[in-house]
């Protein structure tokens, strides 16, 4: 993929905004039918671009749930194209309260897609502004589910499945957030297909296979390309949350390895999970996570990253300027909304580690990534040396 098609994509399909184009944000108004809920469902009509549309809806969240600005899931009774997105029922409306600039899980996600359109995949997202029973909520962000449909999972297959964030690349056991759903199996039910073994046969293959039987067959199990890029997207954005969480891992039928798809990336560029800044004081250690850690102890392995850096960076996706233009485009869409959200949620509360306002905010991570991708040339280019030598 050359510079040329880069920017191609960027212009005419990778920028969703809800109705296309640059006007000002469309509202998607919801009504609910009765109090919202955490757990459970609560029926709820969806006023969309002048579609009227029913469905359910409930609060979601682990740690945003004690922001102020509460995210939801939206589950409609039949598949509509939310803002212009794919066709789906199920829906994340990203209340995106701790980023400032509304736009860090977008980034990552679309530059994963990108480093490779047919195998990778991470959540399409768009910009609306949200009233709740008529109470204006502010900016959100428009986020596929990632499930069956949007993963491309062969139904039909006995061995396709889906875990969300499931505790494989840890060393040991750890506490669950469901003692019933260790390894959070999504798809299939767990109730009605229970693909336990599958997990822990991953977890035996990476804790306690040999080395030699490991290097032979980790290429069986999952697929290396996907793999690499995704360690390249942690490496560039620095994110440390999504080391051993935060991903999806899935396998779409008995033809395919085992691929990671991202999710929840507001720990990056320039910024922790708590909010706190991150000028790259703390990097991402990729031993952490067992996989990573066996994979980079091969040279062949360290070979392959090190060259797919280089690939993109010589394609032109992984540079300051494709960055800052990506930033720039979805700037120009929700710039507005953004200062009529900082009026409804003021970026000087308590929850912040300061109080910077959105400009502020976008020069961060602008800063973030030109030193990230020097230090990283850096690292890559030393691996391609040695390999040399």
């Amino acid at each position: 993929m050359k510079l040329r098609t880069i920017t191609i994509a960027l212009l005419s399909g990778m920028l969703l905004s809800c109705g296309g184009g640059r006007p000002e944000l469309p509202e998607l108004q919801l009504s609910a039918n009765g109090e919202i809920v955490w757990e459970g469902w609560t029926a709820a009509t969806l006023v969309a671009e002048g579609d009227t549309l029913d469905g359910r809806i409930h609060y979601r969240g682990g740690l945003s749930a004690g922001y102020p600005k509460h995210s939801l899931a939206l589950k409609l009774d039949e598949r509509y194209p939310l803002c212009g997105l794919p066709a789906d029922k199920d829906w994340i409306l990203n209340a995106n309260y701790i980023d400032k600039t509304f736009m860090r899980h977008k980034l990552c996600y679309d530059l994963f897609r990108l480093m490779d359109e047919e195998v990778n995949r991470a959540p399409l997202c768009a910009y609306a502004t949200l009233t709740v029973d008529g109470h204006g909520q502010g900016l959100y962000v428009v986020m596929q589910k990632m499930d069956a449909s949007t993963l491309g999972i062969d139904k039909g297959d006995s061995t396709s499945v889906i875990f969300k964030e499931p505790p494989v690349m840890y060393d040991e056991r750890i506490v669950p957030q469901d003692p019933d759903n260790y390894y959070q199996q999504t798809f299939p039910k767990k109730r009605k297909d229970d693909r336990t073994a599958q997990a822990e046969a991953i977890v035996a293959f990476l804790q306690d296979s040999p080395d030699e039987v490991f290097r032979a067959e980790v290429g069986q199990w999952f697929d290396l390309k996907n793999i690499a890029d995704w360690q390249l997207l942690l490496l560039l954005s620095n994110n440390a949350d999504g080391l051993r969480k935060n991903f999806f891992l899935y396998k779409v039928g008995d033809a395919t390895p085992y691929r990671v798809a991202p999710w929840d990336y507001d720990h990056s560029f320039g910024r922790d999970g708590d909010n706190e800044p991150n000028m790259l004081r703390d990097t991402v250690d990729c031993n952490r996570a067992v996989l990573l850690r066996r994979l980079w102890q091969w040279p062949e392995y360290r070979s392959q990253v090190a060259r797919r850096w280089q690939q993109l960076r010589t394609e032109g996706l992984f540079t300051e300027a494709t960055f800052n233009r990506m930033i720039a485009d979805n700037a120009a869409q929700i710039e507005a909304a953004v200062k009529a959200n900082e009026l409804l949620w003021p970026v000087d509360n308590d929850i912040y580690y300061d109080a910077n306002h959105f400009d502020a905010e976008l020069d961060i991570m602008r800063e973030f990534i030109g030193r990230n991708i020097e230090r990283l040339d850096i690292l890559f280019n030393r691996i391609l040396e040695n390999e040399k030598s």
